[in-house]
């Protein structure tokens, strides 16, 4: 007789929910780099423009050009600060989900040693009905043997 897991249900069950949780978290790591290399670019963007400002002031620019630029490092500066709320909000959301992954995958992982332990059981109780049936069909040669004899 095979090994059946009683409870091969719920296992295929807590497989699905930990790898989708491990999906969920994968989504989310990949959205969150995204969002920190958007960052990154906005940063930068700003640093260059500040760096072509100054380089502006030095060689003599307008008054509009200033203008434009005050409005435009205005502008990239609530971009940056909008970035960052989602970056930030990115994380918290990452977090939830390594806690909610992690319980599955704890879930999982109990139901697993539950199924080694009943597997085990199982090849040790194989194994004596193995030996006690390789012990009865020696012991019934034997005696036919003797009987022969």
């Amino acid at each position: 007789m095979a090994f059946r897991f009683p409870l091969k249900a719920l296992w295929r069950i807590r497989a699905i929910y930990e790898r989708r949780e491990g999906q969920r978290l994968s989504a989310l790591t990949n959205q969150l780099a995204f969002a920190q290399k958007q960052l990154a670019t906005l940063k930068q963007g700003r640093l260059d423009e500040a760096g072509a400002v100054a380089q502006g002031l030095q060689r003599g620019i307008t008054g509009a050009e200033v203008q434009f630029q005050l409005v435009s490092s205005s502008l990239r500066l609530r971009h940056i600060k909008a970035a960052t709320q989602v970056v930030e909000s990115l994380s918290r959301q990452r977090q939830r989900q390594m806690i909610e992954y992690r319980q599955a995958r704890q879930k999982l992982e109990i139901i697993e040693r539950l199924r080694e332990r009943q597997l085990a059981s199982y090849r040790r109780a194989r194994a004596r009905r193995d030996l006690q049936q390789a012990t009865d069909m020696f012991l019934i040669r034997s005696q036919t043997a003797n009987d022969g004899q």
